[in-house]
């Protein structure tokens, strides 16, 4: 184990910026938590950066496959990673490829376009990962997939769920039935799901493109019994993923 150069840190500091991660395919995972479950996942990683305690408290993590551990401070992780505070751990990992076709076979493909805050698309990605589904497919031009607080946001989901990046002429032309979230729709609770369907969740404050609120899709609406305004796009996509997740499971 050896100790973190401040030239070493200067460049995994530099991970906190998008064109840095870009540039060099890599991301991090922050805290005790995500770091333990990701090296136990044997996502590919290059660094990992850690307090004696976090060793000590996670005896029987598989080591052997990260090339570079260097032990720090509590005030260093804090000054190199994301977080505040971080009295943990600090992982250099790689990031993974989008794949450009989802998987046929899934009963459910979820959508969205152009999510723009990274709270959100972490908790889709959580969301997904709870209701069993494999895959994300991204359109537009949303929050990047392995911005910091999505990942943070994702509290290890972000391990299992693929992302895939797809076009929407390639969705219009997949045959799917096309299920879009919208505040003018099919009342969500008496909606019969098909077999096989896609779900759409748009943009937080524009909702989904005027193409997606059209023929072939079909809007599915969530009734309100309040005076909410509106839903956020996890909140919304957590009540739809559970009621189709009720229905196909009848």
């Amino acid at each position: 184990m050896n100790g973190l150069t401040q030239a070493r840190a200067k460049q995994i500091r530099a991970l906190r910026q998008k064109k840095d991660r870009e540039e060099q395919g890599l991301f991090l995972v922050e805290g005790a938590k995500a770091v333990a479950e990701a090296v136990r996942a044997g996502w590919s990683c290059n660094t990992l950066l850690c307090t004696e305690a976090f060793l000590e408290k996670n005896p029987g993590l598989p080591l052997g496959k990260v090339p570079e551990i260097m032990h720090c401070s509590e005030q260093v992780l804090s000054e190199t990673g994301n977080f505040k505070t971080n009295n943990a751990a600090i992982l250099v990992a790689v990031q993974k490829p989008a794949i450009s076709v989802p998987d046929a076979d899934a009963a459910l493909w979820l959508a969205l376009e152009n999510i723009s805050d990274p709270g959100n698309l972490g908790t889709l990605i959580r969301l997904a990962d709870w209701f069993g589904l494999k895959q994300i497919i991204c359109l537009g031009n949303g929050v990047e997939w392995y911005n910091p607080k999505v990942i943070s946001a994702s509290m290890g989901s972000f391990l299992r769920i693929s992302q895939v990046n797809m076009s929407e002429k390639s969705l219009l032309a997949s045959g799917r039935q096309l299920l879009s979230a919208d505040m003018e729709g099919e009342n969500l609770y008496t909606f019969s799901f098909p077999e096989k369907a896609a779900l759409l969740i748009g943009n937080e404050a524009a909702g989904l493109s005027a193409q997606w609120l059209k023929p072939p899709a079909k809007c599915l609406s969530i009734p309100s019994f309040g005076a909410a305004e509106s839903l956020n796009a996890a909140i919304a996509g957590g009540i739809i993923l559970s009621h189709w997740k009720q229905k196909i499971s009848a």
